[in-house]
């Protein structure tokens, strides 16, 4: 009876290392999708000329969950409700942001982002498009140096805290 405690205290706490190393595998996945999804905007808002909630549902159909739903959700709040496109893209990021395994530095890119979305004209639209593209291109560089750092020590740390656990209880 005993080995199988130990075995399900070995395995809960390797899962949950394992669980924390993916949240920082993760988030430049999510990064990049962001910075996609900036790059899909540019191009539909500069050069096709689109309205907002079609260049919104079509970048969420070119990115995967669970960035994809905030854009998703953008998209259809802005066909059906009377909001302004700023106080609709904050309470969307706000609500599908915990979803994400992005950080607090990220949200405020994409909200000051959000902030001056269809405010200005094409070419101002441009440089703030790229402006972003920027700041989350420095924080894809340090989420990849996060995910280097850090994901396989909380998966070490994981089994060996496990064995601790196990050795202590036993």
């Amino acid at each position: 009876m005993k080995w199988i405690g130990a075995i399900m205290i070995l395995f809960t706490c390797t899962w949950v290392g394992i669980d924390i190393a993916r949240n920082y595998t993760k988030r430049p996945k999510q990064i990049r999708e962001l910075l996609q999804a900036l790059q899909i905007m540019e191009a539909e808002i500069v050069y096709a000329q689109e309205p907002i909630h079609r260049v919104l549902s079509y970048v969420s159909k070119q990115l995967s969950p669970p960035v994809s739903y905030i854009f998703h959700d953008l998209s259809e709040q802005l066909m059906v409700g009377d909001a302004s496109l700023q106080s609709l893209w904050e309470d969307v990021v706000s609500k599908q942001w915990r979803q994400t395994a992005m950080k607090a530095k990220e949200r405020e890119i994409v909200l000051q982002f959000g902030q001056s979305l269809g405010l200005h004209n094409i070419e101002q639209q441009q440089k703030q498009i790229q402006l972003a593209k920027v700041h989350l291109q420095h924080e894809l560089e340090a989420a990849l140096e996060d995910e280097k750092r850090f994901s396989g020590m909380f998966r070490t740390l994981g089994v060996l805290s496990g064995l601790l656990f196990v050795l202590i209880f036993i």
